[in-house]
């Protein structure tokens, strides 16, 4: 019973800090000269807050990558976008659908968040393009080249799109892990976005250590992708749990 109290004032705070912080888009938007670099601000800053009101703790291992790098991450929860962001200055490669919500999907492309249409083989040629000019102009893109949330059992097969973009600009890939400290932190193979987020943040604290791996180099996508799924499989499990 307090874990689904718990919960739902998470839910509750957590839908007042985005609507507090969408206010605050709209109005001071039409304002700022450089709205992209001002938006990425305004992101980071609600991240910060996010963590604080799920109770997010993490441990980051490794040198975090800055701008012009391709970021590879595995993918076991709702929360990874909200815990690598916290800490990585990126344009995240998201689902479509994200860009149709009301209020939310325009204030998402404004800070930095790209988005494909996965069914459409030519938009998913033009999101490479606008994975590579990313890159070349020095920005960081943040990826899950699985493609979809799993359950954890395993590192899925990784799509080579994003590596192919990475090799066009010559640009190193950074191949991260992210690893929850409970299974109750992972998306299950029956769970939707409501009955996950309950099982997630109805424990006092969400234990989580984000491991960033070597800069990769390669003019073969395929060599880049079997490279960091290696690495997303040495670091994906957590075996000494604490006790929340």
């Amino acid at each position: 019973m307090a874990g689904k109290i718990r919960a739902v004032a998470r839910m509750v705070l957590l839908l007042f800090s985005m609507t507090a912080y969408l206010a605050v888009f709209y109005i001071i938007l039409p304002f700022q000269k450089k709205q992209l670099e001002w938006g990425l601000r305004l992101r980071y800053q609600w991240m910060k807050l996010a963590h604080v009101i799920l109770g997010i703790k993490v441990r980051v291992h490794g040198n975090i990558p800055q701008g012009g790098t391709l970021v590879a991450s595995n993918h076991q929860s709702a929360l990874d976008p909200l815990v690598i962001l916290r800490f990585l200055v990126a344009f995240p490669v998201g689902k479509y659908e994200i860009r149709g919500y009301p209020l939310i999907g325009f204030a998402a492309e404004k800070t930095g968040v790209l988005f494909v249409k996965r069914h459409l083989k030519d938009h998913r040629a033009e999101i490479k393009n606008e994975i590579k000019d990313h890159l070349l102009l020095n920005r960081s893109v943040l990826l899950f080249p699985e493609g979809t949330v799993n359950s954890g059992k395993e590192v899925l097969p990784l799509k080579i799109g994003g590596f192919q973009s990475a090799v066009q600009a010559q640009k190193p890939v950074v191949p991260i892990c992210i690893q929850y400290h409970s299974d109750l932190d992972v998306w299950g193979e029956n769970d939707g976005l409501m009955a996950h987020f309950f099982k997630q943040n109805g424990k006092p604290i969400v234990r989580v250590d984000l491991y960033f791996g070597p800069p990769l180099m390669s003019e073969d996508p395929i060599e880049l992708a079997q490279m960091s799924k290696k690495f997303m499989e040495r670091n994906q499990f957590y075996t000494d749990c604490p006790s929340d």
